[in-house]
């Protein structure tokens, strides 16, 4: 069942987000002309994946035999424990697990007790609950992505070997922009609007209906969104996600097995078989040959090669001359205009060019499109001048109304998010307040590094070099600016408060000291350097080429990280924003749904920030030594492990802007017209945001605070159930009512035999059954439907470790967790394979009083 195509390169530049039809040549091994001729197998099915790697450039396989090799990675309890503590550690700096646990009114995902979730998987550990690497690796990533935060992430282990995909990417349209979006293969909305021909929906994935079934599947695989409507959004395809090679949740960064066979199902009754695929995410003839799953143990868990590993096979990347390009219309299959107004340097997938401009003269509108701020350092100068060309020549063709378009901006370098906001409102100064948590080992660093850089001679040309080096390090406070007085704060002692705010300590509020051309270097890569962000002598209001009200920032509501804060600036201006897309459903959406944190920061930075300050100790007289832990073991080998070091705060309040509803002034669904044609999608947003409110999506409008307004947040969205497995059991199986029942839990520990307990509002409280709707026989001869709490099988074979029957789940299913407090976690070591069924007990379950037992 294995296969290969030549190279995900050569696929990504032929359709970014992989092909959008199955690859070609596609070689199941059960298929005796696959074998003819070839080597003999290796000792497993890890072996055959590595040696088509190495040996034929292969990058694409069956999921199912990634699934099999990730399962055979063996598990350590002792490496898994030492990681759990460095992480533990480590996300002590994580600025938002109060609110996490206790979100306000208006937050629109579950709630989730991090620490506590980390102590269940440890204890999980020393249970022996997981069986292998893959189950503890999913487990410990459910609880990173429980958190909707795109400034946590982990990339590490075994689970970082492969990513999982559909070989045909979905697009979620409108037939006419009032109607509620449906869901179609992207390649048939593309070829229909050319060709002139009606595409067909998909009614439903594997039999089940298909928003039921991407609700549960975007519910674990969209990563770092603060509502399910962004969610929804990083499933599908759009050419902005075209322009920069990336792949969505469903079509190529699927983290969690989807299953082996996937089945479309459309409204006009024609299905498409096919198969989920996995990316091997490692280079060829990288890690030398990995034949076994503790050769997968060895390379990703613990970063060792094998013995047998040659580096002179290495082959260093090659690079063919990138074609001069001016536009983004083939990148794009035609979405984008061929005839920009102003194009970026080195614009293309492979370079460093991001930013397009266009006029659309009819209609008096400039659209700016920004996809993305991360530029790299080298082109950070022709980013910001192309936003300034554009400026001018949408000023002096006299445009009247101006389009952002941030739509698939994840994010990047924040000096962008300042300059671009400096360059619609030269005259202002954007308030941009942050602050962190305040806790021993932070303020420790903080105290060191602050008054070791306080101590620094300007006089002496080393030190002041060195002062002026290390400026704008995170820890350094007396630099940046007091947001309650506008003043440097005089040491780390008056910023680290503490501030108690929902069962937690926090710093003061801060502001960067825009005015500061030293601090202003140090932070942006000498970009900066004369204290032009926080000017605000040399301009006025006549310096604006449009006012607020003539401005609009479209989004997807994927916006994030400096995105957001591009748009937190530009709104409390009083720019209005339109969001695309989103569920099929009615109702508000918000406009930057991606992290809203101001500070992305990294385990490793933390790891040389505890070094620096027990370096400097003695100059300090601190007690870093010995407060401070020496050297941290991480214990898995990890590529990157991040976290959000500062919230947004905004002037006057004290809610992280992570946890505040922020809907845009209008909410508009992409359509069969407009998805793959950009010029007319901004001449929707135009007419929606400037003539005609009443095509917005009903519902939407009269959320926003834009205009320091005060609405009242909407309820969170329906269908938070998806979390809990409610698809029927494949065989209705009944329950008896005998009081002596008991039950047997198959995964670890033997729990012993107790009766069935009935949920508590949806949820199990054990940590590891799950809520399920069953059918149960009285002994009145009644049969009631009850929610029950059930174990997981370890196996998916039928009567696995069970006391009873192990119930299957369909293959769709096998994504679909249980929701424990709000947090995400697979319940087996066998993921998602099924359900115990034995005899039990219904005590509780609601079955009239046995009369002869009283029960």
């Amino acid at each position: 069942m294995m296969l290969f195509v030549q190279s995900l390169a050569v696929l990504c530049f032929a359709a970014p987000g992989i092909a959008r039809t199955l690859p070609k040549p596609l070689v199941a091994r059960q298929d005796p002309s696959a074998t003819t001729g070839a080597p003999a197998a290796q000792s497993t099915i890890c072996g055959d994946i590595v040696d088509d790697v190495n040996t034929e450039g292969a990058n694409l396989f069956w999921a199912s035999d990634a699934y099999a090799c990730l399962t055979s990675v063996p598990f350590n309890p002792a490496v898994a424990t030492r990681f759990l503590k460095y992480w533990n550690e480590t996300i002590q700096f994580q600025t938002t697990l109060a609110y996490l646990k206790n979100p306000p009114e208006g937050y629109q995902q579950p709630a989730i007790d991090v620490l506590a979730g980390l102590q269940e998987i440890q204890q999980h550990i020393n249970e022996g609950y997981y069986t292998n690497q893959y189950a503890f690796e999913a487990d410990f990533q459910l609880l990173i992505f429980a958190m909707h935060d795109a400034h946590i992430a982990l990339t590490a282990g075994a689970l970082s070997a492969f990513s999982f995909a559909s070989p045909y990417e979905i697009s979620s349209v409108s037939v006419d922009g009032k109607q509620d979006p449906k869901v179609y293969i992207t390649d048939d909305i593309i070829d229909s609007q050319d060709e002139g021909w009606e595409p067909s929906p998909i009614r439903t994935i594997n039999g089940e209906d298909v928003v039921e079934y991407l609700t549960k599947y975007a519910a674990l695989n969209s990563f770092g969104n603060v509502e399910p409507h962004a969610d929804w959004n990083a499933l599908m395809t759009h050419p902005a996600m075209d322009i920069q090679g990336g792949l969505t949740a469903f079509s190529g960064s699927g983290t969690f097995y989807p299953g082996e066979n996937l089945t479309f199902t459309f409204e006009n009754g024609t299905n498409l078989e096919t198969i989920w695929l996995a990316i091997y995410n490692e280079e060829a003839n990288f890690t030398g040959p990995l034949t076994t799953g503790g050769d997968f143990f060895n390379y990703f868990v613990l970063g060792l090669l094998p013995e047998s590993f040659d580096p002179t096979t290495l082959q260093p990347p090659q690079f063919s001359d990138i074609p001069v390009q001016t536009n983004w219309s083939v990148d794009s299959f035609g979405a984008y205009p061929e005839d920009p107004d102003v194009a970026q340097f080195d614009l293309s997938v492979a370079g460093g060019g991001i930013v397009t401009g266009y006029i659309i003269e009819d209609i008096s509108t400039g659209v700016l499109s920004l996809p993305s701020f991360a530029a790299v350092s080298e082109t950070i100068g022709n980013f910001s001048s192309t936003v300034n060309d554009f400026i001018g020549n949408a000023s002096a063709a006299n445009v009247s109304r101006v389009i952002i378009d941030l739509q698939q901006n994840t994010g990047g370098a924040t000096i962008l998010a300042f300059s671009t906001f400096k360059s619609f409102f030269p005259d202002l100064v954007p308030f941009a307040g942050s602050r962190r948590r305040s806790f021993p080992m932070a303020n420790t660093i903080g105290d060191s590094t602050t008054g070791f850089w306080d101590l620094l001679n300007e006089d002496d040309e080393d030190e002041r070099l060195f002062k002026e080096e290390i400026a704008a390090t995170e820890w350094v406070i007396t630099n940046r600016l007091n947001a309650a007085n506008g003043n440097n704060f005089t040491n780390w002692e008056e910023y680290q408060g503490p501030i108690n705010d929902n069962g937690d300590s926090f710093t003061l509020t801060e502001r960067y000291d825009l005015a500061n051309p030293t601090w202003q270097s140090a932070a942006f890569d000498e970009w900066v350097n004369d204290g032009y962000l926080g000017d605000q002598s040399r301009f006025s209001k006549g310096d604006r080429a449009w006012s607020p009200d003539q401005i609009v920032i479209l989004t997807d509501g994927l916006c994030s990280s400096a995105c957001s804060l591009f748009v937190e600036m530009m709104t409390r201006e009083g720019v209005r924003t339109v969001v695309a897309g989103g569920r099929p459903s009615t109702g508000p959406m918000q406009a930057a749904s991606g992290n809203r944190g101001a500070r992305l920061y990294s385990a490793d930075q933390i790891d040389d920030d505890i070094l620096f300050a027990r370096s400097i100790d003695e100059f300090v007289d601190e007690s870093a030594n010995g407060t401070l832990p020496d050297v941290r073991d991480e214990g898995i080998f990890i590529k990157f492990a991040g976290f959000n070091l500062r919230d947004q705060i905004r002037e006057g309040e004290k809610i992280p802007l992570q946890f505040k509803y922020e809907a845009a002034d209008c909410r508009i669904y992409y359509t069969l017209a407009n998805l793959y044609n950009m010029t007319r999608l901004w001449r929707d947003v135009s007419a929606a945001a400037f003539d005609d409110p009443s095509l917005c999506v009903e519902g939407s409008t009269g959320y926003s605070t834009t205009n320091n307004t005060n609405p009242k947040p909407p309820p969170k969205l329906e269908d938070q159930k998806s979390l809990v497995l409610t698809t029927p059991v494949t065989e209705q199986i009944e329950f008896d009512d005998d009081p002596d029942g008991g039950l047997q839990n198959a995964v670890g520990a033997n729990r012993g035999g107790k009766d069935i307990v009935a949920c508590t509002n949806g949820a199990c409280t054990d940590g590891i059954s799950v809520c399920r709707t069953v059918p149960v026989k009285c002994s009145n001869g009644k049969t009631i439907n009850a929610q029950a709490c059930l174990p997981p099988c370890s196996n998916s074979g039928p009567g696995s470790g069970c006391k009873g029957t192990c119930n299957v789940l369909q293959k769709q299913e096998s994504k679909v967790s249980s929701s424990r407090g709000g947090a995400r976690q697979p319940f087996s070591g066998q993921l998602y394979s099924g359900l115990c069924f034995p005899n039990v007990g219904t005590r509780n379950l609601g079955c009239p009083a046995n009369p002869k037992t009283g029960r």
